[in-house]
C-alpha cells in the first residue's frame, strides 16, 4: 500500500457540514433575571439561598436570580437579605459593618433594619432623606441549616413550606451546597430522568450508588398542579421495589434512599435527599438542600463529615475530580454541565422515557404563563397544614406469575403503591406513616397481584 492509498478519506455518510448550527436556548424556561417571565415566577416561592454556616460575623455576598444581595445576621440574631448596594452612593454593603439592629454602610454610616427601612443617615440627620427613601430588602427565615429567601410581591407571599419529611422521627438534616455552571433547568431535570440511573451510574463504569441499580426500570409519571412524581419499578427476582421520586415546581427535588438494594422486603421508607436547583444567573446555579441521616440509613452508608459547602457524601456532584477521571467515570456533573452552559431544547430529540423531562416542562411553561397574566401560581396547601412528601421506596414480595406479562404486573403494583401513598393523605402524622404501610402490606395479598389459580400459578 503506497502512501496515497494508506491516507484515503475513510468512507460513510458524514454529514457534519450540513448540520446547521445549534439553536439558541429557550429564554422563556431558562432566563431568570429580574422582570423575566421564568424569574418572575420563581419569585413566587420560598426557596434555599445559602447555608447558616457560611452567615458567619461579616456579610456575605450572593448573587440569586441575577440579583447582587447581601446577606447577613444582625447583632440581635435576625437574618436580612439587602440589594447590595447602598442607597446613597452605591458602595457595596459586602463591607457593611453588622449592628445590633442591622446593617451599615462603610462608606457614609447609612444604617439600614432588615426590611430595608433607613435607619440612620449620620453625615446628614436633618434633611429627612430617610423617610423617602427605602433600600430594596426581601424577607428570610433560617430552617435547619439553611436561610430560605421570598423574593417576590409581599401581597403574594406564601406559608413558609415545611413538608413532613423536615421532621420525621430519628432523622436528621444535614446541609449542603454546590455550585453549578450552568443553567438551574439542566440539574433540576434529572430528578424526572431515572433511566439515567442504569448507564451513568453503573454500565462499564464503576458502581455509584447499590449494584442492583443496572437493571432497567419502568417508569410512570404522575402530576398536581404544583408537584410531580416519577414512580419507577423493577424486578428483582420474587419482589418488586417500587420507589416514588417528587419534584415541587419550580426546582425541589424529593429523592428516596441512595443506597437501597430493593433486595429486602420493606414498606414506605421516606426521603434520603431534598435539594434544590437555585439559580444565580442564567447560566450558573447551585444544588442545595440536606442529606438525612439517622433511621433511614439503615445501611450506614452516610458520612456526615463530607456534607457541606461544595461537597456530598456520594460521588460525582461537584466536578472536583481530576478531569480524566471525570471524563472515566462521568457522573451527574458531568452529565448536567456537559449540556452547555444553557442546554438547547430544540437541539434534543427526545423519546419515550424522557416524558418526565417534557411534563416538568410543561408545568414551568403554564406557572410562568399565569404569573405574566396575573394569575396566582399553584402552591401547596396553603392552610397551615404540613404538606406530605410522597418520596420512598417500598419492596414488596410478588413473585412472577405465569402466563401474565410481568411487565403488565410491575406497572399495575407500582401504581397501587403511588395511590396507597397519596390515600395516607386523609391522616396526619404519625397515623398517616402507620395507615400507609399497613394498606402496603396488603398489596402482595391483593387478588389483582396473586395468580387467579394458586394451584396451577
Amino acid at each position: 500500500m503506497n502512501e496515497a492509498q494508506r491516507y484515503q478519506p475513510p468512507e460513510g455518510r458524514f454529514g457534519g457540514y450540513e448540520i446547521p448550527a445549534r439553536p439558541t436556548e429557550d429564554p422563556e424556561l431558562t432566563h431568570i433575571g429580574p422582570r423575566t417571565p421564568c424569574g418572575e415566577y420563581w419569585r413566587r416561592f420560598w426557596f434555599p439561598v445559602a447555608m447558616t454556616q457560611e452567615v458567619t460575623d461579616l456579610p456575605l455576598r450572593i448573587k440569586i436570580l441575577g440579583e447582587d444581595l447581601v446577606l447577613f445576621r444582625d447583632g440581635s440574631d435576625r437574618y436580612g437579605l439587602l440589594q447590595l448596594h447602598c442607597s446613597h452612593r452605591n458602595t457595596s454593603l459586602e463591607f457593611g459593618l453588622i449592628e445590633e439592629r442591622g446593617l451599615s454602610c462603610c462608606y457614609h454610616g447609612w444604617h439600614y433594619d432588615i426590611d430595608g427601612t433607613i435607619l440612620a443617615t449620620p453625615g446628614d440627620p436633618q434633611s429627612g432623606v430617610r423617610d423617602g427613601v427605602r433600600h430594596g430588602a426581601y424577607p428570610v427565615i433560617e430552617y435547619k441549616g439553611l436561610v430560605f429567601a421570598y423574593m417576590g410581591p409581599a401581597a403574594e407571599m406564601p406559608q413558609f413550606p415545611v413538608f413532613d419529611t423536615f421532621n420525621l422521627p430519628g432523622v436528621d438534616l444535614v446541609p449542603y451546597s454546590i455550585a453549578m455552571p450552568c443553567n438551574w433547568l439542566q440539574v433540576a431535570e434529572n430528578t424526572t430522568d431515572p433511566i439515567h440511573v442504569a448507564y451513568l451510574h453503573m454500565r462499564q463504569r464503576d458502581i455509584h450508588f447499590a449494584p442492583t441499580w443496572g437493571g432497567i426500570r419502568l417508569i410512570q409519571w404522575f402530576e398536581s398542579d404544583w408537584k410531580m412524581n416519577v414512580v419507577v419499578s423493577l424486578r428483582l427476582d420474587d419482589k418488586i421495589w417500587v420507589a416514588i421520586q417528587e419534584i415541587i415546581f419550580p426546582g425541589n427535588g424529593n429523592v428516596s434512599y441512595l443506597w437501597e438494594e430493593g433486595t429486602e422486603e420493606k414498606y414506605f421508607t421516606r426521603a434520603g435527599l431534598t435539594k434544590w436547583s437555585v439559580p444565580h444567573n442564567d447560566t450558573h446555579c447551585m444544588v442545595i438542600g440536606w442529606r438525612h441521616f439517622g433511621d433511614i440509613d439503615v445501611k450506614g452508608m452516610g458520612q456526615r463529615e463530607l456534607v457541606g459547602k461544595q461537597t456530598v457524601d456520594f460521588p460525582g456532584q461537584a466536578g472536583t475530580e481530576p478531569y480524566g477521571e471525570r471524563q472515566r467515570d462521568p457522573n451527574d456533573f458531568e452529565a448536567t454541565v456537559g449540556q452547555g452552559s444553557i442546554s438547547a431544547h430544540a437541539a434534543e430529540h427526545l423519546v419515550a422515557h424522557d416524558k418526565g423531562v417534557t411534563m416538568l416542562r410543561k408545568n414551568l411553561r403554564e406557572g410562568i404563563r399565569a404569573v405574566q397574566a396575573g394569575e396566582c401560581v399553584p402552591l401547596p396547601p396553603q392552610n397551615g397544614s404540613t404538606p406530605n412528601c410522597y418520596t420512598q421506596s417500598t419492596v414488596l414480595p410478588i413473585p412472577p406469575q405465569v402466563g401474565r406479562d410481568d411487565d403488565q404486573l410491575l406497572l399495575e403494583v407500582a401504581e397501587a403503591v403511588y395511590n396507597t401513598v397519596a390515600s395516607g393523605d386523609a391522616y396526619s402524622a404519625p397515623e398517616r406513616t402507620a395507615y400507609i404501610r399497613n394498606q402496603l402490606r396488603k398489596l402482595p395479598g391483593d387478588p389483582r397481584f396473586t395468580p387467579s389459580d394458586p394451584a396451577t400459578g
